[in-house]
């Protein structure tokens, strides 16, 4: 597999902030294609990407898993790499990940998340969080950012009606389909000097994927799905805590009542 064969998939909505430092690393790589799918973007993200000549779609403000759909409908790599716009990936990750990923014979895979210049707190408390999520190993779901090869979408499809879960919903099908799919051991570096409010919309996001997914999955009220998707956020409250205890990173411990107060506020927010 080479990088003339990748097709890069990016979906954007106001992330002008993480444009800026992810575009132009892209840019100095060469693959098939760049497509960026835009929500609507209001904050100056469609004048940056019209800048840089960065072929761009429109899904109309439908949602990330109908702009996920778009983007895979629209691409013509025999590889495709989903990722978010605070996804930097340069030259040699985009290399080894796709070695790594035909030497294992994957159908689909996810990368390591880590920011490699880490400057605030918040950027040292994601830093372990993404250590705690993931890791080198038989997934049974992949989160962005993913390569696919473009034959696995002959099969099966992004659910627009997922609305945020579709990572799990797209998994799931893997699995129904006897695709074979995991974790590559390369790393993607994640977006630096983040603050309090990029936390919050992070874990409020997480919190209303779930609520969506148990909406999704349940057309009327399931007590035993319901149960488990209150206590979703409690138990990663729990095994989170015991992973940064082991490790002595006491000083990240108030991290974790924070994402979870905001996780609880996106599983209860009001659509």
């Amino acid at each position: 597999m080479n990088l003339d064969e990748l097709s890069v998939l990016i979906c954007n909505k106001n992330s002008l902030k993480f444009l800026k430092k992810s575009i132009p690393i892209y840019k100095k790589s060469k693959f098939k294609e760049l497509i960026v799918v835009d929500g609507n973007s209001t904050d100056g993200s469609l004048e940056y990407l019209k800048e840089q000549e960065i072929k761009i779609i429109t899904d109309l403000s439908k949602g990330l898993s109908y702009s996920r759909k778009l983007a895979v409908e629209n691409a013509n790599g025999k590889i495709f790499f989903i990722a978010g716009p605070d996804d930097v990936c340069n030259h040699f990750f985009l290399k080894n990940s796709l070695k790594n990923f035909s030497a294992l014979k994957y159908d689909a895979a996810t990368v390591g998340l880590k920011i490699f210049n880490p400057l605030t707190y918040w950027d040292h408390s994601l830093n372990l969080w993404f250590l705690y999520i993931r890791g080198k190993r038989t997934a049974q779901v992949i989160g962005t950012p993913t390569f696919f090869k473009k034959e696995v979408f002959d099969y099966i499809s992004y659910d627009p009606d997922t609305i945020g879960c579709d990572d799990t919903d797209i998994s799931e099908k893997l699995i129904k389909n006897n695709f074979k799919f995991g974790v590559l051991g390369t790393y993607v570096d994640q977006i630096n000097q983040n603050n309090f409010e990029d936390i919050k919309k992070k874990f409020i996001l997480y919190g209303i994927s779930d609520k969506n997914y148990y909406l999704y999955k349940n057309s009327k009220i399931n007590i035993s799905n319901l149960f488990s998707t209150l206590i979703h956020p409690l138990k990663h409250f729990f095994k989170f805590s015991i992973f940064l205890i082991l490790r002595k990173k006491f000083s990240i411990l108030p991290f974790i009542f924070i994402i979870t107060f905001y996780r609880y506020s996106g599983l209860f927010k009001k659509n």
